[in-house]
């Protein structure tokens, strides 16, 4: 769900990222969690789209724990406190679930497989040549050289994180 304030609060999160990351480029997160609280706090106008996001979070974690799982009971995947998501926007406790349902969670879970999957050799595949990089370039410490110099990067803009060029 996207909220006409996201920019904002996006805007809030690269800030404050930008504020923990070390000299290194590593940003720890518990301190990003800090600088986040720090900038929001004073932010009342923010307080009800920070609470749907709060609320979104729950809702997800709701979902992620309560989610079937293979050997969480003796029975398999079953326990009727677990929450089968079937798309759109809609989950059913497993308990009332029924063929139609069984059949849909089924058919998103094979979906949800193969774009996992996809992205994941995807991911591989480009770590693997960006290793190559390295090792073929001893002399770079770091992956923007390469990803310039090997690859031929060009920065465009940034639409595609939800970032704007003046937050970037």
């Amino acid at each position: 769900m996207n909220f006409t304030s996201d920019p904002v609060l996006r805007k809030i999160a690269l800030e404050a990222a930008q504020q923990v990351t070390t000299d290194t480029g590593r940003i720890h997160q518990d301190e990003l969690l800090e600088a986040l609280c720090e900038r929001l706090a004073p932010r009342k106008e923010l307080l009800g789209l920070v609470i749907k996001k709060a609320g979104q979070a729950m809702m997800r974690d709701l979902g992620e724990r309560h989610s079937p799982r293979r050997h969480r009971t003796p029975n398999g995947f079953y326990h009727p406190k677990s929450i089968m998501k079937l798309g759109n926007g809609i989950w059913v406790w497993m308990k009332d679930s029924t063929f139609t349902d069984m059949t849909e969670w089924g058919r998103i879970s094979s979906r949800n497989f193969v774009r996992t999957a996809t992205a994941e050799a995807h991911k591989q595949e480009y770590v693997s040549s960006r290793s190559d990089a390295y090792r073929e370039n001893p002399q770079v410490t770091r992956l923007s050289t390469i990803e310039e110099s090997v690859f031929g990067y060009r920065q465009d803009s940034f639409d595609d994180l939800g970032f704007d060029s003046d937050t970037a």
